[in-house]
């Protein structure tokens, strides 16, 4: 018989739900006992006989049959019952966890941590920062400046640097002609000699420029002094390079023997010694191209001498200090942010619970009435096929008469349907919706709580703020 229970109780679980009722169908227990042929082959043989007061063991089948069928929907019912408790088990479990999360502030928590490991960090930038800046307006305080400094940007000095480039590139293009002509190496040793040559003309041009010529712009005599000494220099070199690269360029066109020998004595002796009127033009470009790459060098930075200098280094220190001040605020914004979407997170979890509770609680109700209907209907199953047998074995019985025993039916087992309680559901319904109500109304606070908290938090940087 458990072997046949467990048969049946798979037969159930295969169903959609508990109100299938194939396992009391009434044709199909007829064709699987084949009642009317075994009731009309019993008749023919007169039995059960009229005296019999046990059942036939076809009737006895199709009673165990329906009783261990009973038994199979009410195990099912029990199983189905205790799954539904557990699962409202779990949800309780879960709405007691996300009350618990709920009563914590966990963005008050982890913005104090952001605010104490980079607070202090930021905080040095900012003493940095002001130190560099009171530093730049005692410069221009002393100085006399009242401007804001003038110097390139990465890509006007990316252009500045190009200029010089260009100036060399260009000079010794013009004289690789004329260096070529004396040389065994032809243009390109020519190039080559006239670049290093262009290359030394404009780079000392332009480092007399950026580091003495500049000076010239200081407020203070010793230093326009330095300023117009470093003038006077730059004048000096820019002429002797032009005369000298002349003078080299006319001994290679002569094809000496010692160009560079022959260059200096021509130099020592006839300095002005100029032969042609493109010479001077030549001796001019170079000049320009020294001169050129002097005004580069003065406005490579600022003007005043060590007014970009302090700049940059107060710009920079105010700059670091405002990128980690928006990095922390950043993050503040971040934890805010995930704070109101937990908050509205937790209702729609707590809707969710209390949704999946109430329908457990119907699903109970549901399994409850599918399980009476059942029982009831093996009652009207068992009725009917016994009927069905005793007619046909009556009609098909030769003796006329009756066995005593088909007046009554046997009694099924007896299964005790548990009372479905949902006492203890219903109060976790009202815990449930007395908290939501609750959370409801105070969701505008829990919000403009959040907001005060980012506010006090972002108080505690403001005043690290420069002004």
């Amino acid at each position: 018989m458990l072997s046949y229970l467990k048969k049946l109780l798979n037969f159930f679980k295969g169903q959609r739900s508990l109100d299938a009722s194939d396992a009391f169908d009434v044709d199909l227990i007829s064709q699987h006992f084949d009642v009317t042929a075994n009731a009309k082959r019993l008749g023919a043989l007169g039995l059960p006989a009229f005296h019999a007061k046990e059942l036939t063991s076809l009737e006895s089948d199709v009673l165990q049959h329906i009783n261990t069928a009973r038994l199979a929907a009410n195990l099912l019912f029990t199983q189905s019952i205790n799954g539904l408790d557990s699962l409202i088990t779990g949800f309780e479990r879960k709405f007691l966890l996300l009350k618990a999360e709920s009563m914590a502030s966990e963005f008050d928590r982890k913005a104090r941590q952001l605010t104490d490991t980079q607070g202090a960090f930021l905080k040095s930038l900012a003493e940095d920062a002001e130190l560099k800046t009171l530093e730049q307006r005692r410069f221009k305080t002393i100085h006399q400046i009242d401007r804001i400094p003038d110097f390139p940007q990465n890509s006007q000095l990316f252009f500045r640097y190009a200029l010089l480039f260009a100036l060399i590139v260009v000079e010794g293009a013009l004289n690789a002609g004329f260096f070529a002509q004396g040389m065994d190496t032809g243009l390109i040793g020519g190039f080559v000699t006239a670049a290093v040559v262009a290359a030394i003309n404009v780079v000392v041009s332009f480092l007399i420029g950026r580091f003495v010529v500049r000076w010239i712009f200081h407020r203070r005599w010793w230093g326009k002094l330095l300023g117009i000494i470093g003038l006077t220099g730059f004048i000096v070199f820019v002429l002797f390079m032009a005369i000298s690269i002349t003078h080299l360029r006319d001994a290679l066109l002569e094809g000496v023997a010692n160009p560079s020998e022959f260059a200096w004595i021509t130099i020592q002796e006839k300095l002005f010694a100029i032969k042609d009127l493109y010479t001077w033009f030549l001796m001019m470009i170079t000049a320009g191209f020294g001169m050129t790459a002097m005004i580069d060098g003065i406005f490579m930075d600022d003007r005043y001498p060590g007014y970009g200098r302090i700049s940059r280094r107060a710009e920079q220190a105010r700059s670091n200090f405002e990128s980690e001040y928006e990095d922390i605020q950043q993050q503040l914004e971040d934890l805010k942010q995930d704070k109101l979407d937990s908050i509205e997170d937790h209702l729609l979890q707590v809707r969710e619970i209390l949704f999946e509770i109430q329908q457990c609680i119907e699903q109970k109700k549901k399994h409850h009435a599918d399980l009476e209907l059942k029982l009831n209907q093996s009652e009207i199953a068992l009725f009917a096929v016994l009927r069905k047998f005793r007619f046909e074995n009556e009609m098909a019985r030769t003796d006329g008469l009756k066995p005593n025993y088909f007046s009554t039916l046997p009694s099924l087992t007896a299964i005790a349907i548990p009372k479905i309680d949902t006492h203890i559901e219903q109060q976790l319904i009202e815990t449930i919706e007395t908290y939501l109500k609750t959370c409801e109304s105070n969701l505008p606070a829990q919000i403009q709580s959040v907001y005060q908290l980012y506010d006090n938090y972002l108080e505690q940087l403001q005043h690290l703020k420069l002004t």
